[in-house]
């Protein structure tokens, strides 16, 4: 509860500096619904969940943009922990900057646990994409703390304006694990083998974005996601691991209020 009021505290002043620089700020607030939590092909709730999240960026011009972003995971049951935890808080500070059809960009991001005893770690990324179709992305995470490992993601994705206030996303995502990091979230083999570095998982995803009015839209969502050979070798050995499914669908809806 102390996170949540902590939440909107930040959401009320970063709502009020973006009052004194329109232009160059730019403010947005999720919350959502969701039947599971899915990071990485791996299943951490399967029993609802909700996720927010508070963004804030400045624009500077040729620097490029900086922003801060704070994201949550509330488990509605109590399947991993008592219910009305936060599971996890993620803290992630990022730039960006675009050239033309090329947008470049880099961060780090805390990952907290410590509401449900797992501790922290940390990640530091670069990400690049192009402005061509189907908008192909590739981002490089590096866990320099827990895991000392990198995962990388690659995407694409394009836009469908149906109507004025109806837009149809769809996406794809294919996830690519080094060894440590499939050792320390795929699992050791049958022999208790470190795992071995390869393609772990993949997603397909489909939303529909509702522009309710200027600045508040409203997004029904659907993603099948499951984890390939590499992963399930080893996943499926480990019954420590948690979340067995092997592939699955999770749906979920989202409203986002921008400024």
């Amino acid at each position: 509860m102390k996170r949540l009021i902590s939440f909107f505290f930040i959401a009320f002043f970063a709502m009020s500096v973006q009052a004194q620089d329109e232009k160059a700020w730019s403010i947005s607030i999720d919350q959502g619904i969701y039947d599971k939590y899915i990071w990485r092909g791996i299943q951490f709730n399967e029993e609802g969940v909700n996720q927010g999240a508070l963004d804030a960026s400045y624009d500077m011009g040729d620097l490029g943009t900086f922003g801060a972003n704070v994201w949550y995971n509330l488990d509605l049951d109590s399947e991993n922990s008592e219910a009305n935890d936060f599971s996890e808080v993620d803290y992630t500070f990022y730039w960006e900057k675009n050239f033309d059809s090329l947008t470049i960009g880099a961060g780090h991001i805390y990952y907290d646990f410590s509401e449900v005893n797992l501790g922290s770690t940390r990640e530091v990324y670069v990400s690049a994409g192009l402005d061509v179709i189907l908008a192909p992305s590739i981002t490089v995470y590096y866990d320099y703390e827990d895991v000392d490992g990198f995962y990388v993601d690659l995407s694409i994705g394009h836009s469908f304006e149906l109507t004025e206030e109806l837009t149809l996303n769809l996406g794809a995502n294919l996830g690519w694990a080094d060894d440590d990091q499939a050792e320390a979230y795929y699992g050791a083999d049958e022999n208790g083998q470190s795992g071995d570095s390869g393609f772990t998982n993949y997603a397909l995803s489909a939303s529909l974005d509702f522009a309710v009015c200027e600045n508040v839209t409203v997004t029904p969502s659907v993603m099948y996601y499951g984890l390939l050979e590499d992963a399930n070798e080893e996943k499926f050995d480990d019954g420590d691991s948690v979340g067995l499914e092997d592939d699955d669908f999770v749906f979920g809806i989202n409203l986002n209020v921008s400024f």
